[in-house]
């Protein structure tokens, strides 16, 4: 069976790796628009869904499977061939589309506009800031965080459109705790074995309805570890920019000390040396966009429960795939590294099955899990960690030190937002894929003299 993969980010080079475990005759080839590829390192489970690891460029030279590099401007899905920009047609028995997504970058053509997206990306970026003593960041995600915390001598200004900080990942009161934590370390005046733990809250929520250049794989945990991000001023200053947008982006004149004027929607104007854009990423479907059935609402290829597409033999996985389907509540799709990884294995068991056999969706997509680090915290997420109307979240707090909420309804544990070294990831993920009644312990789940696994042994 000859399998041909396009992408080489995680999610590509995980359905290439696990096509050779599950057909042991496969001949697998990949295709990566670079010369390095996307591979995950120290993978450890932290428990059934959880996983950490990390992910390190690797050289092809080191790979089991074929690798071609080139750019993928063609695909026949009756003949079953992809033509490369060199001319060169390569036939495949199926496909897999694993071709990412890119930065969607505001003010695109304006100079000194950039967006955080692969490893080149952020060398340019280490390069700009060596002659940089102001820094405009937008956005409010993972990438916008992280590079808050990394960036060092310079003057940052972060601009959000929410009223608290990495709200795509945190609530209000989870957005406190970093806030407060990066100030104390920003004053050098953090001491978290003084840390004690609050007092235990809860509460019940009423919420209101309310042609890109080549770019290489998308980054993964940890990426500005080794990196210096460092400005020209002797100090960092960290101004944040609430509840706004930006209206307009100019480039200043020569004689001006910086390079960009910076307009927002709340009347104020910056003057920056480089404006960081991390306001999310767009699907890399362009090319299949007459061929492929696509997701209205974010064009992503969409692909069935076996991660197959509308065309025959082909199939999508990562951030590129766009999933409508659900097999639980406490599962969701999000464009992220943890995502890419799950949804590589399952995409390759699938297309090694043959055609008439069931393939189910693993436990992957039974629960949301996603390990990452924000501000230097080890954060792990569990289900629908975010509140919703009805439920009730429990909170334990220990200022500058750990932060843990679950998200309660029906007296069964929905969700969990782990923030620092609180060894409670797996016992959280037994209690939400099991659905174990607490209403014994109630908001007393929490108090840290409770062993609550020997609890639910």
């Amino acid at each position: 069976m000859r399998y041909l993969v396009i992408g080489g980010g995680v999610a590509g080079t995980t359905v290439a790796e696990n096509l050779q475990i599950f057909d042991q005759n496969a001949d697998v080839t990949l295709i990566s628009a670079t010369e390095t590829v996307k591979k995950v390192t120290n993978l450890e489970k932290k428990g059934e869904v959880i996983n950490c690891f990390e992910v390190i460029d690797s050289s092809p030279h080191h790979l089991s499977y074929r690798f071609i590099c080139g750019l993928v401007t063609k695909c026949d899905f009756r003949l079953q061939t992809v033509t490369l920009a060199d001319g060169k047609t390569i036939p495949y028995d199926k496909l897999c589309i694993a071709t990412g997504a890119r930065p969607n970058v505001l003010f695109p053509s304006i100079p000194h506009v950039v967006g955080i997206r692969d490893t080149e990306s952020v060398q340019d970026l280490q390069n700009r800031l060596r002659n940089c003593k102001h820094v405009t960041v937008v956005g409010n995600g993972g990438i916008a965080s992280e590079f808050v915390f990394a960036a060092k001598k310079c003057q940052i200004s972060w601009v959000i459109k929410d009223e608290t900080i990495t709200s795509v990942f945190v609530d209000s009161v989870a957005s406190k705790f970093l806030l407060d934590s990066l100030k104390d370390r920003t004053d050098n005046n953090c001491k978290p074995e003084c840390a004690t733990v609050s007092k235990r809250q809860i509460y019940s929520t009423v919420i209101k309805q309310k042609n890109a250049s080549i770019l290489g794989s998308a980054l993964g945990p940890d990426w500005y570890n080794g990196i210096s991000l460092d400005g020209t001023s002797s100090t960092k200053q960290l101004e944040i920019e609430y509840g706004c947008q930006i209206g307009n982006v100019t480039t200043c004149s020569d004689e001006s000390d910086y390079n960009l004027k910076v307009e927002l929607t709340n009347g104020r104007t910056l003057y920056s040396d480089v404006l960081v854009s991390a306001t999310g990423v767009i699907p890399n479907s362009d090319l299949f966009k007459d061929q492929l059935s696509l997701s209205e609402t974010d064009q992503g290829i969409i692909v069935d429960k076996r991660m197959r597409t509308s065309a025959p033999n082909v199939y999508a996985a990562g951030d590129i795939c766009s999933i409508p389907w659900k097999e639980c509540e406490n599962w969701k799709q999000m464009r992220l590294w943890t995502q890419a990884l799950q949804q590589g294995f399952y995409t390759a068991r699938s297309m090694s099955a043959p055609h008439d056999e069931v393939i189910e969706p693993d436990m992957s997509f039974e629960l949301f899990t996603h390990s990452t680090k924000l501000f230097g915290f080890k954060v792990i997420m569990l289900g629908r960690f975010q509140e919703w109307e009805g439920c009730q979240c429990f909170f334990r707090i220990s200022p500058g030190l750990e932060f843990v909420k679950l998200v309660v309804s029906n007296d069964r544990v929905q969700g969990a937002l782990l923030i620092g070294e609180t060894d409670l990831e797996e016992v959280m993920e037994n209690l939400i894929l099991n659905q174990m009644d607490i209403s014994q312990l109630g908001e007393s789940i929490l108090d840290p003299n409770i062993d609550i696994e020997d609890y639910f042994d």
